[in-house]
């Protein structure tokens, strides 16, 4: 199977399936601490797993190189993540170190290896299983990213159950990562015709299956699921636009969720944008993915979203802002489509955190 596609299991059942095709002897269980507790979880007991469950929600290269000594060690043949996007993006990186030196991980050409990989997403928000790319962090707070056509899985599970026991607040967020990265990938200058009607498609399954979701019943959430791949296939495409990249000094220093961060950043900086650059026709277009007309109507919906889920906005002393702006490369946010240099991205902040 190719390295950029991805077999999807119909059920848990297969993972035995999967397990005897690839003759894997000792599989690797890179998951986060809830998981645990999953049936899922005691399924694959059977296999004798070696389980690392060290994944903090931003995750950290350090843990990954501990985690890739722990592979090695245990002479383990077949990675499996189950989790949310920092276990994924962990175990990307993990299965790479594996067989490349820190320094060529980070900033040479990677070496692929056999390792086969099973990702089984446990929220419906990153879209980890649909992309090439692991974000982490260096020295705790310095944000990286590597991409790598060969960080997609070989296989993908989705088990609606398994959303069933999440906290209401991380439904809210993970599902709000989903649709910000469908709207950031459709307004990206690298979009392309494919990479909108992932994004497209995303929104729709959003709107059609967010109140099962929040209800918490399995049409719900397998829909959610579906939205969050459909926005990482999206994002794999085009990348993510300002609102991710000016997201992480919230992340970071307010404690609130990822989504729940990139949302409220999205909302003032769709504001922004209307206000610079007006009623342009890719934000008339984009309205009309969201049910509206006008281009202030999509920023409208969106709102409506952010009021319905009720998360608040964090408080900041002024004084941190230009803090915030120094963290932000501004050249990489040549994608988005209203350019903005250093006194826009104070300003968003200031808004964002300040009122």
């Amino acid at each position: 199977m190719p390295n950029n596609m991805s077999e999807f299991l119909k059920d848990y059942s297969e993972i035995k399936k999967v397990f005897e095709q690839n003759g894997v002897q000792k599989p690797f269980l890179c998951c986060g601490k809830s998981f645990e507790s999953s049936y899922l979880f005691e399924y694959l007991q059977q296999f004798n797993p070696v389980v690392f469950d060290n994944i903090r929600p931003n995750p950290r290269f350090d843990d990954m190189l501990t985690a890739a000594e722990v592979f090695k060690a245990e002479n383990c043949d077949f990675m499996v993540a189950a989790g949310g996007g920092s276990v994924m993006d962990s175990a990307k990186m993990i299965r790479i170190l594996t067989n490349n030196s820190e320094e060529t991980a980070l900033y040479g050409e990677i070496e692929n290896n056999a390792v086969k990989t099973l990702f089984i997403p446990t929220t419906a928000g990153t879209g980890s299983e649909a992309t090439r790319i692991s974000v982490f962090y260096l020295n705790e707070t310095h944000k990286y990213s590597v991409h790598n056509l060969d960080f997609i899985p070989d296989y993908i599970l989705f088990d609606e159950k398994l959303l069933e026991t999440l906290p209401l607040y991380q439904k809210k967020a993970t599902c709000l990562d989903a649709l910000c990265h469908s709207i950031e990938s459709y307004w990206s200058a690298k979009a392309t015709d494919e990479s909108r009607e992932y994004a497209k498609k995303s929104i729709k399954l959003f709107f059609e299956n967010k109140d099962g979701y929040m209800g918490n019943t399995k049409e719900g959430n397998l829909g959610m699921l579906w939205a969050s791949y459909y926005g990482g296939k999206a994002i794999n495409i085009s990348g993510t636009v300002s609102p991710h990249a000016l997201c992480y000094n919230i992340t970071m220093n307010f404690n609130t969720a990822h989504g729940h961060s990139v949302a409220i950043l999205l909302s003032v900086i769709y504001e922004y944008m209307l206000e610079k650059a007006g009623e342009t026709e890719l934000f008339k277009s984009f309205s009309k993915v969201m049910g509206g007309k006008t281009a202030a109507d999509g920023l409208r919906i969106f709102n409506s979203i952010l009021d319905e889920f009720a998360l608040e906005k964090p408080k900041a002393d002024i004084k941190v802002i230009d803090g915030f702006v120094s963290e932000v490369n501004v050249s990489k946010l040549k994608t988005n489509p209203v350019l903005f240099d250093e006194n826009d991205i104070k300003e968003i902040y200031k808004r964002t955190l300040c009122r």
